[in-house]
């Protein structure tokens, strides 16, 4: 099919990158914010995220749930969401790196986590939310769809590269321990204006709130879990996806670190950092074509294997320079490019599978099912990360020796490879949704409720 969606749509539906770039700051730079500046130990962080992350999961189980009963506004249910909650958000993104040095260590603690609880449990229901009103925009129409997240992939490179900049704004600003709240205030200031913006796309596309609804389309709790248990392929993407994070969530919790004892300059992240962005605004522009020929699932199994190759190498090449880290993490960046549009989509095409097969349209709910590996990869990937990292023997502004360079480049890198490796061979072997088939499933549901509506 071609895309029929204006340009001013595609483009409206992309800047939901600037929501990344509000949350960059506390998402890649928390453990370094939490235990460099508020010192608090990282067992005792790894231990309080965990709790909070244990929320978040719960809440992004019932996201769609809470989209189709919750009523917030009479706008759609979907838009809703977003005009509400972005104000939440920008007060969560301000609370989460806020400077509490003077505090008792308990405070420090309570705020940083309370905030990242609210902060994650709300961005369950938003990125959810995104969905539903990408789907509404966008029509049964997948070329829409996938023009949609191909945009919002390459005006993520534009943010990427500006978040390059964090590492060495937070350690040179003159604000001392307020230089995170500095940069993420400013870094969240688009953000509002850009999620109205969203939100206004789906006026009269998107449908509001029915309570009263009723009959075989009604979702329920059980169709919920349905969605999961009696769909196959949502199940294997479900897994993949999940196993995925894991992996990814061990390499962030840690590779902050790499730069400020390995390579002994915290600011030489922010040149690795540029240069990744540079490489990865190329592979935007070229990788996602690449990714549309494969298919959707050979994409993914390509990029999953690439990343896994580069964080290899740098488990065995990083302790040499931190050039070698640059150069993988550059291979890494044509791998990741190559799936990252496709990933909701794959979500879309399993609830459109699942309305063709049975009548009940949980498409929302499915949608919903691609926050939670995000949150299970956080709270697993992230704890197990500083868990081993306190393992090592890791206290703020120790001296590494050779054999803790060894200890925590194993860790870091080259475990998470193994699991991205394993991501890999889940989703190749088991899910089966050919994109043919995909696309006569979005355009047969769209045809049925065309006619459900004439009658």
């Amino acid at each position: 099919m071609e895309v029929t969606s204006s340009k001013k749509e595609i483009w409206t539906m992309g800047s939901y990158s600037l929501l990344t770039l509000s949350i960059m700051v506390g998402f890649m730079y928390l453990n370094t914010f939490g235990t460099e500046v508020l010192l608090i130990p990282a067992t005792t962080l790894a231990s309080a995220l965990l709790v909070a992350k244990v929320c978040d999961f719960i809440v992004s189980l019932f996201a769609g749930m809470i989209i189709e009963k919750v009523k917030i506004s009479n706008k759609g249910k979907n838009q809703s969401w977003l005009y509400v909650g972005r104000w939440i958000l920008a007060v969560s993104i301000m609370l989460e790196v806020c400077n509490t040095t003077m505090a008792p260590m308990a405070v420090r603690v309570a705020v940083l986590s309370v905030s990242y609880t609210v902060l994650n449990c709300l961005m369950n229901v938003i990125q959810t939310a995104y969905y539903g009103v990408l789907a509404a925009v966008a029509g049964p129409n997948p070329a829409n769809r996938n023009a949609m997240t191909v945009n919002m992939t390459r005006q993520m490179t534009v943010v990427t590269l500006i978040c390059s900049s964090i590492p060495t704004l937070v350690t040179v600003l003159p604000f001392g321990s307020w230089n995170y709240f500095v940069v993420a205030f400013v870094f969240m200031l688009p953000m509002p204006w850009a999620m109205g913006r969203i939100a206004r796309a789906a006026d009269g596309k998107d449908a509001p709130v029915d309570k009263n609804a009723t009959g075989a389309s009604q979702v329920s709790v059980g169709d919920m879990i349905n969605t999961m248990f009696k769909n196959p392929q949502l199940m294997v993407l479900f897994l993949a996806q999940t196993v995925l994070y894991v992996g990814q969530y061990i390499y962030q919790a840690n590779y902050t670190y790499y730069f400020i004892y390995v390579v002994g300059d915290f600011t030489k992240l922010s040149i690795a950092s540029f240069c990744s962005a540079i490489v990865g605004l190329i592979a935007a522009m070229i990788m996602p074509k690449v990714g549309a020929k494969m298919g959707k699932k050979r994409s993914c199994v390509f990029g999953f294997t690439t990343f896994a190759i580069g964080l290899a190498a740098i488990s065995v090449l990083g302790e040499i320079s931190w050039y070698f880290y640059i150069l993988c993490m550059a291979v890494t960046s044509f791998g990741i490019y190559t799936y990252t549009p496709y990933i909701v989509t794959m979500y879309l095409d399993c609830g459109e599978y699942y309305l063709w097969k049975t009548g009940k349209d949980t498409r929302a709910v499915a949608a919903g099912l691609a926050s939670p590996p995000m949150k299970i990869g956080m709270a697993l990937g992230g704890s197990i990360g500083l868990y081993l990292l306190g393992a090592t023997g890791y206290v703020a502004g120790f001296t590494p020796t050779a054999a803790w360079v060894s200890e925590f480049m194993d860790v870091t890198f080259l475990i998470p490879a193994c699991v991205y490796l394993a991501a890999a061979i889940i989703l190749g072997f088991g899910y089966k949704i050919k994109d043919a088939d995909a696309a006569r499933y979005a355009q047969e549901n769209h045809e049925r409720a065309m006619k459900a509506a004439q009658k």
